[in-house]
């Protein structure tokens, strides 16, 4: 199965036909102002007063007024001919740029998908991030500021034993600093675990139960519901928590002050790529404040996607209200 990043190459390619369409229109625009301008200039340097009308009473007038005339349509010209060459500049920056945007998306669709040939591995551990759809792929909505929904609690999550199948961090999880509050404030949001969780889907299976016992839901169809949607997620958001797309330092989100991973405050994080205001404000009690911890991460995840998208608890209709929950419809983030 191919990874995507809710985009089309092609889209992209389309983009830059279009813009080199722009440009050749331009360069046609160009010779037909240049062919006016001509006209104009011979028009405005012929002395029409020498001719055989100069001797009529008031005809230097009218010349006078024709040439003012001339001159300020050649002056419009000319502004309109510094804007269009200025248009068309821009225009060929942006298809330079859209051709490396597609190279990169094609580079990261080529590591995604050796990556997931490989069972439970992400796309090249320790590589880039894999990029988002630009202007806000996989960033989630503002995280939601009404009450939400209270979940059952239990003691909190079971910590994971063993390797829990394949996957491109082997040994066991780091011990979790778990909280017993609910939501927090954006500032106990802790970063220290970035890298040192497994990856992989076996894994990320083993996360999303233990999610789903801290959340209290113990219903097999609600579990199997939820399971199916939050792997598709991790598949697409992070290629099943591969140690080199836990966060995004490039799109949009990734501004503020640099926090404890050395990366800034507002960038999407873990398996399923939180931004730590949404991780805070959706955090599920008996789960740890590390952003980075999956269990913890895909907790926040559920609990947000119940609020932001009104999904029912027992996740009947995720796929139907979360298109990056579907794993038959296109990837656009969530």
């Amino acid at each position: 199965m191919a990874a995507g990043f809710g985009y089309e190459l092609g889209e992209i390619a389309k983009i830059q036909q279009d813009f080199r369409a722009i440009q050749q229109r331009m360069g046609e625009l160009s010779e037909r102002t240049g062919r006016i301008k001509g006209v104009m200039a011979k028009a405005v340097a012929t002395d029409l007063a020498a001719g055989a009308l100069g001797n009529v009473i008031g005809f230097g007038v009218v010349v006078a007024r024709v040439r003012e005339r001339v001159e300020a349509v050649q002056q419009r010209m000319a502004t309109l001919e510094a804007a269009k060459n200025e248009l068309a500049k821009n225009l060929g920056a942006d298809v330079a740029k859209l051709g490396t945007v597609a190279k990169q998306y094609a580079e990261a669709e080529r590591r995604a998908r050796e990556g997931l040939g490989k069972p439970g591995q992400g796309a090249h551990p320790g590589g880039p991030a894999a990029p988002k759809k630009p202007g806000g792929s996989a960033k989630p909505a503002p995280a939601p500021t009404g009450p939400r929904k209270p979940v059952a609690t239990p003691s909190g999550p079971k910590k994971p034993t063993g390797h829990g199948g394949s996957g491109g961090h082997g040994g066991s999880d780091p011990a979790p600093t778990v909280s017993h509050e609910g939501a927090i404030k954006v500032g106990q949001v802790t970063y220290t675990g970035a890298g040192k969780y497994r990856s992989g889907e076996a894994a990320c299976r083993e996360y999303i139960s233990q999610a789903l016992d801290a959340m209290g839901v113990t219903d097999p169809k609600a579990r199997a519901a939820w399971t199916e949607g939050m792997l598709t997620i991790a598949s697409r958001e992070s290629s099943y928590n591969a140690p080199g797309s836990q966060v995004n330092a490039w799109d949009s989100n990734a501004h503020g002050a640099t926090v404890g991973d050395g990366k800034p405050a507002n960038c999407s994080r873990g398996g399923w790529q939180c931004i730590p205001s949404t991780f805070a404000a959706n955090h599920v009690k008996g789960t740890s404040t590390d952003i980075y911890d999956p269990v913890a991460n895909v907790a926040a995840s559920m609990t947000y996607i119940r609020s932001r998208y009104h999904v029912s608890p027992d996740g009947h209709d995720l796929a139907s209200k979360v298109p990056q929950a579907d794993p038959h419809h296109k990837a656009q983030g969530y």
